[in-house]
């Protein structure tokens, strides 16, 4: 808001210089305002001189001083300074404050006043259809605390990027293909306590385990296979619930065995070696010659071979990863016919390039220890987009290096397109391991029996221990809402310490408590002045009107929150464009600080002076929409009543 004013105007200035020739026409770098490094230093800065001056040819400071001629010019400006070798800092007039607000009340028209659904969602130029895939784990046990990590990432991200224009489909892969031999132990421990038989010596414990085998019922001797698909099918269903109650959505849940059943992943292997990025190995074969053993290397084709081939049925099937960017080349079937997971990895994404409303980028949200997968996972989009390559076609000659690597420049030339291509198309967003800690020491997250600890047992301890009076719906959602923000707390690639006892702690040291009452607290001052000062209320004539009276200067802590109140969108474009989405967690923190210190010190309602008391409650309601759109993408709740939270000293 203040800051798309302000960029506006730099922009129109750094025009006029030019057009006046004052500064020559040259790709400069943007033009932009920012928030400055020390509040005291003014409003707003701009470092746009520093970066400028080798483009225009003259000193830092030269240029600052042409810009400064033009904004003290300008209405929206009270007044500027040059700082050190070149920064401008500004500070804003009392007419730029104005127009913000009304810009903030008016942004998603009279409706401002009843919801958030408009403001914040800043404009996009390049929309895109953005696949998301995030939490996929194994249906061989419920969500655990560390996989809630990734799934209140992924989900927050898809709300970000949405909120940001994008078009986002939300994705779950189910790894119910090559990872069996997981799910067949799966399989045959639900058996084994369902029918009293011996437990697998690599079984699964576990309560979950136990409830999966309660609610199945065979008929007669089924195979393990049928066990499989029902345990299964019952894990899935608690998956789902966990999440739904964790907040988090998805618009396909996508099986990777229905890949295999379809044939689409032979397939794919088969293309690929039509393409030559993958290829048979050669079987060693150990000929007997008289008292002698010759080894040869032979291609075996897909059928039984005689007994003295050792090395099984089939030849190894690579994927010669390491022409698109890869580290080493990766095996797609085994000798012995076993399709490995990354042969399920090259259909799947086959399959999402390739569906009727395709994709036109991939994110993958992938755990702890996968930066490995980066690579891996551009060398598979690479290899299906790739064309295929005629074996004579001409290209610069190969070098030595690269002969070792393509068989011909063509090759050389499609490989390296294609892995640039794969790159543009597909980000991988790894999160990190959360320690959880109790009486500042680590906390062994496991139950004493050994069982899994669940996100849904982190959702039932934070809300019972924070509110031990409220029923069962109210203490999930105080778990929901603490687990969601303390896990979108930090940057999702760095470790952090998730805090069980201030998580619990209902104070104002609690950063969702403490970000929840400043609503709430928005929320019971609306509601007096709608009782004892009707008039006042800044309803939707008062937005359209009043609120556009002469400026007036308003009080520091009032410019503070309309500050934080307008960098909503440019928080949110800028966490679309890097994923980082604890910007709005810090933000929330910020405009929550910045709401009790203007509540702190400025009267709100005053009958002696109802043009000052509309404003200001005019900014109370644009700090409610921009509290609740930050909550909402969080997937927070933004209560409208709440005892306020203890101060840390009480």
């Amino acid at each position: 808001m203040i800051r798309s004013l302000i960029n506006r105007s730099l922009q129109g200035h750094l025009q006029a210089l030019i057009q006046a020739g004052q500064l020559p026409d040259a790709a400069y770098p943007p033009i932009q305002c920012e928030a400055p490094k020390q509040p005291d230093h003014g409003d707003l800065a701009v470092p746009f001189a520093l970066g400028a001056a080798r483009f225009a040819g003259m000193n830092p400071r030269a240029l600052a001083e042409l810009l400064v001629e033009r904004l003290r010019q300008n209405p929206l400006i009270a007044s500027v300074e040059i700082a050190g070798p070149g920064f401008v800092n500004l500070r804003l007039s009392p007419t730029a404050y104005q127009q913000a607000l009304n810009a903030v009340l008016n942004s998603a028209g009279q409706s401002v006043l009843r919801d958030a659904a408009h403001f914040g969602r800043p404009s996009c130029e390049r929309p895109e259809r953005i696949n998301v895939e995030f939490v996929s784990v194994n249906p061989n046990g419920p969500i655990t605390i560390g996989s809630g990590r990734g799934a209140a990432y992924g989900s927050a991200l898809c709300n970000v990027l949405q909120a940001a224009g994008h078009t986002v489909h939300r994705e779950y892969y189910i790894n119910d293909g090559v990872n069996s031999e997981q799910m067949r132990q799966f399989a045959l421990s639900v058996r084994a306590l369902k029918l009293g038989t011996e437990f697998p010596e690599k079984g699964y414990k576990g309560d979950y385990v136990q409830a999966v085998a309660d609610q199945i019922e065979p008929q007669g001797d089924p195979d393990v296979i049928w066990w499989q698909q029902e345990a299964q099918a019952l894990m899935l269903q608690r998956q789902r619930r966990d999440l739904e109650t964790f907040g988090v959505a998805f618009d396909t849940w996508f099986s990777e065995q229905t890949l295999h059943d379809s044939g689409r992943v032979r397939a794919c292997i088969d293309e690929l070696e039509a393409k030559g990025i993958a290829d048979r190995q050669p079987v060693r074969r150990s000929l007997k010659l008289g008292k002698k053993s010759v080894i040869e290397d032979v291609i075996v084709e897909d059928q039984p071979v005689d007994e003295d081939d050792a090395a099984g049925s089939e030849p190894t099937v690579w994927l010669r990863s390491t022409k698109l960017g890869d580290d080493k080349d990766r095996v797609l079937r085994r000798k012995d016919g076993r399709l490995t997971y990354i042969a399920g990895d090259v259909a799947y994404h086959d399959d999402k390039f390739n569906r009727p409303a395709n994709a036109d980028r991939l994110i993958t949200v992938l755990g702890p220890d996968h930066h490995g997968f980066i690579g891996r996972l551009n060398a598979v989009v690479a290899a299906m987009q790739m064309p295929r390559v005629a074996a004579n076609a001409e290209g610069e000659p190969l070098s030595e290096i690269d002969a070792k690597r393509y068989t011909s420049p063509a090759e050389r030339d499609a490989c390296q397109a294609a892995a640039q291509d794969a790159e543009s198309k597909l980000l991988v967003q790894i999160y990190q391991l959360v320690r959880f800690m109790k009486d500042g020491q680590p906390a062994p997250m496991r139950k004493r029996d050994g069982n899994i600890y669940a996100i849904s047992d982190l959702i039932e301890e934070i809300g019972a221990q924070a509110a031990p009076q409220a029923d069962r719906e109210e203490q999930v959602r105080i778990g929901r809402d603490v687990a969601r923000f303390f896990y979108l707390m930090r940057h999702h690639d760095t470790t952090f310490d998730f805090d069980l006892d201030l998580a619990a702690r209902q104070s104002d040291e609690n950063p969702v408590f403490y970000v929840q009452y400043a609503h709430a607290r928005i929320e019971q001052v609306l509601r007096r002045a709608r009782e004892e000062a009707s008039s006042l209320y800044p309803d939707s004539n008062a937005v359209n009107g009043g609120l556009t009276a002469a400026a007036r200067d308003l009080h520091e802590r009032e410019k503070q929150l309309l500050l934080q109140v307008c960098a909503l969108p440019d928080e949110v474009a800028l966490a679309a464009e890097d994923g980082a989405v604890n910007r709005l967690t810090n933000y929330a923190m910020e405009l929550a600080r910045a709401y009790h210190g203007f509540y702190d010190t400025c009267r709100v309602i005053d009958t002696d002076a109802p043009e000052v008391s509309q404003q200001r409650l005019a900014l109370c309601v644009a700090a409610r929409t921009a509290l609740q759109g930050v909550l909402e993408l969080l997937g927070v709740s933004a209560p409208l009543r709440m005892d306020r939270p203890a101060a840390p000293s009480e």
